[in-house]
């Protein structure tokens, strides 16, 4: 009789795990939410690396800061200039930043509403240009202002990070630089 029980735990806490890994990356109820993810995040990439014109891959780093930069702005419906980016420093000469795509049509020069994509009516991803320009133009502000002050930055890494929530797919693009020796 205690084999069983202890049989039924173990099969109950697997059970429980696995429910909890299936719904990582997803909201409940959004069928292929975690592939659509991926899908917009490939999407991205290709235009980031187009833009910066580099090869990088996708910065497990930078994804992370943005999927949970999505995470914490989720219950607002606009963002604003200071809440539109985040950044971490992972060491003292290095920094990541990512902005979270905003609609360029409804938004105005204030208040930015978040840009997404809907799973069940989105049937080809297309990047949002004005979201990729403007990751482009702080990157090259960015640069412009080390330069005025003797400094060199590298572009280290380019990042993005997808999360449905509600049935809407946000997106949050992000660069990773550091200050050159």
């Amino acid at each position: 009789m205690k084999k069983m029980k202890r049989l039924v735990a173990v099969l109950l806490a697997g059970i429980m795990a696995l429910a909890m890994l299936t719904a990582c990356g997803g909201t409940p109820g959004t069928p292929g939410s975690s592939e659509f993810e991926g899908k917009v995040e490939q999407a991205y990439m290709a235009e980031l690396n187009k833009t910066f014109a580099t090869n990088f891959n996708n910065d497990a780093a930078i994804k992370k800061l943005a999927v949970d930069y999505i995470q914490e702005v989720s219950g607002a419906e606009t963002l604003n200039s200071n809440t539109l980016w985040k950044h971490e420093n992972p060491t003292a000469n290095t920094q990541n930043q990512v902005m979270v795509c905003f609609d360029p049509v409804q938004s105005t020069g204030n208040e930015y509403v978040k840009f997404y994509y809907e799973v069940d009516k989105a049937e080809n991803i297309t990047p949002d240009a004005t979201n990729i320009a403007t990751l482009k133009l702080t990157w090259d502000t960015i640069q412009s202002i080390a330069a005025n002050n003797g400094k060199t930055i590298e572009l280290t890494a380019l990042g993005v990070g997808a999360k449905t929530i509600g049935g809407k797919t946000y997106v949050a693009i992000g660069i990773g630089m550091k200050v050159a020796q």
